[in-house]
């Protein structure tokens, strides 16, 4: 066996090792052939990845970085080293290197989705779409393309042409996870509810089900209850699952009533910092977390929270909405009225930052800044309360000039807390986080902050939402333009303050 023959064999073994989900052991191999070959380019591209595999960023950076260095033209090793580059949060080194591979490169398809990927996570949609159709033209069957470029289309508001998008990637690949989800979400955004629902379950498909429905260790039995199938629930326990977000379970615990009246007993899991909210809930009879869940009793099914929608067949018009369907605790209220009381100003909570991770974040920029609300800081009467919840060890905001705010930061141990004061304010103005969820529940007055392309629940060009009729949407009118929906804002609370009187 020749030299290159018995290198091509080790590489190829090496190779079956790293997609056998053995990384380790491909890298052994590597390391033995790199004292055979060193500076062999292939050798440091595939130890690199290897690395990259097992979380060694660094590492696999620098391996790469030789690989490129010594053969610059090499496409895989230019791509992998920006891929590299964008994993460790260098954006801007990474979408330098994708523009050099692709004006060197252009007929790579590979190349375009990189950058245009790339543009998509820094938010800069009209930089990415061409990028991907680009991509799509040099290879039609470009499944991830077809739906990343459905994103940005939705993202601007266009929602037929994003519908197909996602229904080519469904065409390409049936069991596209992401294409279906992202189907199910645009068909809900457009009040296509039924089969935007059946889409939306695709949630629960494959290895992304776990990030959304956690299960308590009675239901990863063997003999575990099935899922409820929308069949009678008289005098049957069923264990409901909350999932997702706080926001999502704060909307839509608004069914266990249903199916209280239906005659189930409801069993609920959640998280912590609900479960002193929910817990006051009369449908509910046990609550817990997927952690501590223990009902003692035989549980007949179970269901995802998020699946009973579909269940119940919800249209925009059968929403239930019975407001408010969550209740502050009256003890914790009279406790807040006492710190809050104010006989000449009106109370309005501040909330502009969400979980700086939320899904599609990037496109849908839910969040602005506490500068972003500089045109409020000029009323007069007003005293601004924030319910902004820090992350442990950031500094407390910094209001515009001449807004005095109240920062309630270490009050907001749970939302029953966050009840009791939202229960003792005249007015909530935030961005689409759960603090605006739970204001709606509570049937408390809130006005709405939302980017061009908003969530599913708000529409699109709607005032009003049918989830919390009480609820006022104020909408951009360009990306990342605050600026027009806080004008509007600051243009309707003069009305507001005078019909109000202060709580």
């Amino acid at each position: 066996m020749t030299t290159t023959e018995s290198l091509q064999k080790q590489l190829a073994e090496a190779i079956q090792w790293h997609q056998a989900g053995q990384p380790q052991t491909a890298i052994g191999i590597y390391q033995a052939l790199l004292k055979q070959f060193p500076g062999h380019p292939h050798i440091l591209h595939l130890y690199g990845l290897a690395r990259q595999e097992q979380g060694d960023w660094q590492g696999a950076l620098t391996l790469i970085s030789q690989a490129a260095a010594r053969v610059p033209d090499n496409v895989d090793f230019q791509l992998a080293l920006g891929n590299i580059l964008k994993e460790m949060g260098q954006n801007r080194a990474a979408l330098e290197r994708f523009r050099e591979v692709q004006r060197r490169h252009p007929g790579n398809a590979e190349a375009h989705f990189c950058l245009a990927d790339t543009c998509m996570d820094r938010g800069e949609i009209e930089a990415a779409l061409p990028a991907f159709q680009e991509a799509i033209r040099l290879r039609p069957d470009f499944q991830e393309a077809w739906v990343n470029l459905g994103l940005c289309l939705k993202s601007r508001g266009a929602l037929e042409e994003a519908l197909h998008c996602f229904r080519q990637g469904i065409a390409l690949r049936p069991d596209n996870r992401e294409a279906h989800i992202n189907l199910g979400l645009t068909l809900l955004l457009m009040g296509h509810y039924r089969p935007g629902w059946q889409a939306y379950e695709w949630r629960l498909h494959g290895p992304g089900e776990a990030a959304c429905v956690r299960l308590p260790q009675q239901l990863r039995q063997p003999q575990a209850p099935p899922r409820w199938d929308g069949s009678s629930l008289a005098g049957k326990r069923i264990l409901i699952l909350a999932e997702q977000g706080f926001g999502d379970t704060i909307q839509f615990v608004r069914y266990l009533p249903l199916l209280q009246a239906a005659g189930a007993r409801i069993l609920l899991t959640a998280p912590y910092s609900l479960i002193p909210l929910l817990a006051r809930m009369p449908a509910i009879e046990y609550i817990a977390t997927v952690e501590t869940f223990a009902f003692p009793e035989a549980i007949d099914c179970s269901c995802p929270l998020l699946s009973l929608p579909l269940l119940l067949d919800t249209r925009p018009d059968t929403i239930p909405a019975a407001i408010p369907y969550l209740q502050a605790d009256p003890h914790l209220v009279a406790a807040w009225r006492t710190r809050l009381q104010s006989e000449r100003q009106v109370s309005i909570g501040l909330v502009w930052q969400g979980k700086p991770l939320h899904a599609n974040d990037p496109l849908r920029r839910r969040s602005c800044q506490l500068s972003d609300l500089a045109p409020l800081a000029g009323l007069h009467g007003v005293r601004w309360v924030s319910l902004q919840k820090r992350p442990e060890g950031e500094p407390p905001p910094q209001p515009p000039p001449g807004m005095a705010l109240l920062d309630l930061n270490e009050a907001l141990l749970d939302f029953a807390q966050t009840a009791a004061i939202l229960a003792n304010l005249d007015l909530l103005i935030s961005i689409d986080t759960s603090v605006a969820h739970l204001a709606g529940a509570l049937g408390r007055p809130v006005w709405l902050l939302l980017p061009v392309a908003p969530d599913w629940r708000w529409t699109l060009d709607q005032p009003h939402t049918p989830w919390y009729p009480g609820m006022r949407l104020f909408r951009q009118t360009e990306p990342h333009d605050w600026q027009t929906p806080v004008q509007q804002v600051a243009r309707a609370l003069p009305a507001f303050m005078h019909n109000k009187t202060p709580v």
